[in-house]
């Protein structure tokens, strides 16, 4: 049965799984994969679809991982050729010596749920904050802790009635500015955001951290609340703080990105390189394996393994 795409994609979104889709642009024989054959990148490295084999799959794999990580899209090439220089960040060429000898060209998108901001606090910089976040993208939740009339608010922005914690995953702002502050940050918390920020002067924000450490939360939990919340960009205007607020989302944002870069690249040093095309693969993972002297070779298929097999027969010889 042909693989459909486009509905396993609506399957994934209703149930707000990361995944990339990953379309083959361009072969240059031989090789087994079709122009505009596509497949779809779990966060696992769960594969769906056909896109060609041998060697190419696990780097497209691992590039798809890539992109779901960095929420950016890449073309990958993958030659026997020398890779042609070229330093833009959505292109990346890598140079296969498989006996197979074709060349692909893949794009690679990421498809990312929306980022889900729950905002606390019945205030004209709450409802700025809901508002612009729409136009970056955010799934918003305006918490009200009591109803108020004439709120001009984007049609997407859900609001909630009373504090409370959110279950999903999501990033975090209170901006209660003396109603209920206790309240919404206790929901805040219990809501175990990636992010978490307070608008609340520090003066203040001592006072109501003493009142959250009578209540029992953890040093830990208490530690990661940012106050006041924002970037320091001279706001004075609820929509001066809206943004000053949300810029700090980006940053924190792309500051996780960073740090998942970093363990990426640790991960990486634990795994091995196939000696015969250079590319990395994971020993548990391995197409086939080889020990030679007590020390063990992985490799990305079979037909790496026999060459190198070949070769290190030939060099006792």
């Amino acid at each position: 049965m042909k693989f459909n795409w486009i509905q396993r994609s609506a399957e994934l979104s209703e149930k707000n799984v990361p995944f990339a889709i990953a379309t083959v642009i361009n072969t240059i024989a031989p090789t087994s994969a079709k122009p505009m054959s596509k497949a779809i990148i779990l966060s696992d490295k769960t594969m769906e679809g056909w896109i060609g084999g041998g060697c190419s799959i696990n780097t497209v794999i691992n590039e798809g991982i890539n992109c779901i990580k960095t929420g950016k899209s890449t073309i990958l090439r993958l030659s026997p050729d020398m890779p042609i220089l070229d330093f833009s960040s959505d292109r990346k060429e890598i140079q296969l010596t498989c006996e197979s000898g074709g060349t692909l060209e893949f794009h690679i998108e990421p498809i990312l749920p929306m980022t889900k901001l729950i905002i606390f606090g019945n205030t004209p910089t709450t409802y700025a904050i809901a508002n612009m976040a729409e136009f970056l993208n955010f799934d918003c939740y305006l918490y009200l802790s009591s109803s108020k009339k004439n709120i001009e608010l984007h049609k997407n922005v859900t609001i909630i009635k009373g504090y409370k914690p959110f279950n999903q995953k999501c990033i975090a702002v209170i901006g209660s500015q003396g109603e209920n502050d206790l309240a919404a940050l206790k929901a805040a918390i219990l809501s175990n955001p990636q992010f978490i920020s307070m608008i609340i002067s520090k003066k203040k924000a001592s006072s109501l951290i003493n009142e959250l450490k009578k209540t029992g939360f953890s040093k830990e939990k208490i530690s990661n609340i940012k106050f006041p919340a924002g970037l320091d960009i001279g706001a004075t205007t609820p929509e001066e703080i809206a943004i000053s607020v949300l810029a700090e989302i980006i940053k924190e944002k792309y500051k996780t990105v960073s740090k998942e870069k970093d363990t990426d690249n640790s991960i990486k040093s634990i795994h091995e390189k196939d000696p015969i095309c250079g590319m990395i693969v994971d020993p548990k993972t391995a197409a086939d394996s080889y020990s030679i002297d007590g020390k063990m070779y992985y490799f990305c298929c079979s037909g790496c393994k026999n060459k190198f097999q070949t070769q290190s027969l030939s060099d006792v010889r």
